[in-house]
């Protein structure tokens, strides 16, 4: 069912205070007033905020089939779980032709830098999925790779996410005491430049920095998936610690379409980061897999575009602060494409539940020889 539909049926409903009483009484004989079938009706009759939420609804809207249509004061009949609503049409995929190559994947340290600390065989699934990717990658033969990471330690000027804009980028992973694990990258300022412009044309913020300095949040999935080494690298930076908006960081994708659409090059995205993560004290090392799982049975649903209509606090209140970074690349291929996901390892040692997908284009244009 569209989102948009489900909301206007619901504040119709709440701005008529005699249609809502004949629908208590005759759900799906009012149905087609507000353009509902039966089914969908007894949602909204039953306070079942969980499905309406898996539509693609905010809760400021969810909650008024329980608190005020059903009287539910305290909201007791509401149970907080994430469902994924299975069946029905999906939109047909609107992926822009350039877009050879879309994916995600972690970008846990310790992989690289200590991967003995976590079961070899957990370690060598995930590593069977970069691999599986890398080879998606290569086959797309891009010409540039836009990738999605997070802040970790570099300091900028603001809290909107940063542009790349460098000739190069570099970097080390000497904070684990690998120094060895270094990374430079070409850049493409032309083009990053392109990105900025068309994001502040759109009233979006962004920050432009020609020095990116290379953590493992890109060093690790680079220096495993990167194709070639001399294709240019536009790396966008998420800042979580400073703001967190989900419906912004897809917002933020879907102005890259712009970009990616007029400049007629062959195109790798790759979001990287979580699922699961905390940092903070006390909590490191937990793993949600309940809601990884969610999470990767959206993406599987074709579905995963959605998750930016949840509250930023649903996302955070269960570690998926690096989930930004994969709605920018949603937002950039659109609705309706599913995702394959090669593996999932909740892994405790290493401190996060950690993912590797592959999103299924569209037939893409033929690879350039």
């Amino acid at each position: 069912m569209d989102a948009k539909a489900l909301e206007t049926a619901i504040l119709a409903l709440a701005g008529d205070p005699e249609l809502l009483e004949r629908f208590r009484d005759d759900p799906s004989g009012v149905a087609p007033e507000i353009g509902m079938d039966a089914e969908w009706a007894a949602v909204i009759a039953g306070g079942d905020r969980d499905r309406l939420r898996s539509a693609g609804l905010g809760d400021g809207i969810t909650i008024l089939v329980s608190r005020w249509f059903a009287d539910d004061l305290g909201d007791s009949a509401s149970t907080g779980r994430f469902h994924v609503e299975q069946g029905g049409a999906l939109p047909d995929p609107d992926v822009p032709a350039e877009v050879v190559f879309a994916g995600g994947c972690s970008h846990v340290p310790d992989l690289l830098a200590r991967p003995e600390i976590d079961p070899a065989d957990a370690v060598a699934r995930l590593n069977t999925g970069y691999e599986r990717l890398a080879r998606d990658i290569a086959a797309a033969n891009p010409d540039i790779m836009i990738v999605t990471a997070d802040c970790h330690f570099q300091s900028f000027s603001t809290g909107a996410f940063v542009v790349g804009t460098g000739e190069t980028h570099t970097g080390s992973m000497a904070f684990f005491k690998r120094p060895d694990l270094d990374l430079t990258v070409a850049g493409d300022p032309a083009y990053a430049h392109a990105i900025v412009d068309a994001v502040r044309a759109e009233g979006l913020e962004v920050e432009e920095s020609t020095r990116i300095d290379l953590d493992h949040g890109l060093i690790v999935p680079l220096r495993l998936l990167l194709p070639r080494p001399d294709i240019p690298v536009i790396p966008i930076i998420t800042q979580p610690a400073r703001g967190f908006s989900p419906f912004g960081a897809r917002a933020f994708g879907e102005v890259l379409r712009t970009v990616v659409e007029s400049a007629g090059r062959r195109v790798a995205m790759l979001a990287t980061g979580g699922l699961s993560h905390w940092l903070d004290p006390g909590k490191f090392g937990h793993v949600d897999e309940e809601f990884d799982t969610y999470v990767l049975e959206m993406l599987r649903a074709g579905k995963g575009i959605e998750l930016g209509n949840l509250e930023p606090y649903a996302l955070l209140d269960h570690g998926q602060y690096e989930f930004l970074n994969w709605l920018i690349m949603l937002g950039l291929i659109g609705g309706g494409v599913r995702g394959e996901v090669y593996a999932y390892e909740p892994m405790q040692a290493s401190g996060g539940g950690w993912t590797v997908v592959n999103m299924l284009l569209p037939e893409r244009k033929p690879a350039r020889v």
